[in-house]
C-alpha cells in the first residue's frame, strides 16, 4: 500500500491532469515536486506536511472539493490544504488582502508550505513577466508581513521565511 505522500502526489498529478506551468511550460507536478523538495531541504518532512504540499493547489485549480480530500487524506492534511486555498471572492486587491489575513492565522505547517510555494513561484514570475511581477511581489510582501505580524518577530528568523523574502 502506498504511503500518504505518494498517494497525495499521485492524486495531485491526476487532478492537475494536463495543466502546465505558465512560464516554463512544464507539467504542473514539477512545481509540486519542487515545493516538497524545498520543505525537505528546510527540515519540514512530516508526511502530513508533504502530502498537503502536493495537494496545496487542488481546491483552487481543479474540480476537487474538500469532501473528496477529507475522504482520501483525512482531516489533518485536508485542513492544511484548506488554509492554503485562495477561495476568496471579489476584486483582486480585496481577495489578496483576505488571503494574507487567512494565511497569517494558518497553522505553522501551512505557513511553511506557503513559503516554499512563494520561493518556487517568485523567480519565474520576476524573470518572465516583469509587469505582473510588481503586483505579485507586493502581494507576496503583504502575505509575509501579515505572517510575521501574527507570529511575532521570531518568525522572521526561520530560514525558510528569510529565503521567501530574498526570492524576489
Amino acid at each position: 500500500m502506498k504511503d500518504l505522500v505518494e498517494r497525495a502526489r499521485d492524486f495531485a498529478i491526476q487532478r492537475h491532469g494536463k495543466q502546465r506551468r505558465k512560464y516554463e511550460d512544464a507539467p504542473y507536478y514539477v512545481h509540486l515536486d519542487r515545493v516538497v523538495e524545498l520543505l525537505k531541504d528546510y527540515g519540514y518532512d512530516g508526511p502530513h506536511i508533504l502530502a498537503a504540499a502536493y495537494l496545496h493547489d487542488v481546491l483552487e485549480d481543479t474540480q476537487t472539493n474538500l469532501n473528496e480530500l477529507i475522504a482520501s487524506f483525512g482531516d489533518e492534511v485536508s485542513e492544511l490544504v484548506y488554509w492554503l486555498s485562495d477561495i476568496e471572492q471579489g476584486k483582486r486587491n480585496i481577495r489578496k488582502r483576505m488571503s494574507a489575513w487567512r494565511l497569517s492565522r494558518a497553522p505553522l505547517e501551512a505557513k511553511f508550505i506557503k513559503l516554499a510555494d512563494l520561493i518556487d513561484n517568485t523567480p519565474s514570475i520576476v524573470e518572465h513577466d516583469p509587469d505582473f511581477a510588481k503586483v505579485y511581489v507586493a502581494e507576496k510582501d503583504l502575505i509575509l508581513a501579515e505572517m510575521a505580524r501574527v507570529e511575532g518577530p521570531c518568525f522572521k528568523e526561520f530560514p525558510i521565511f528569510r529565503q521567501a523574502v530574498k526570492s524576489s
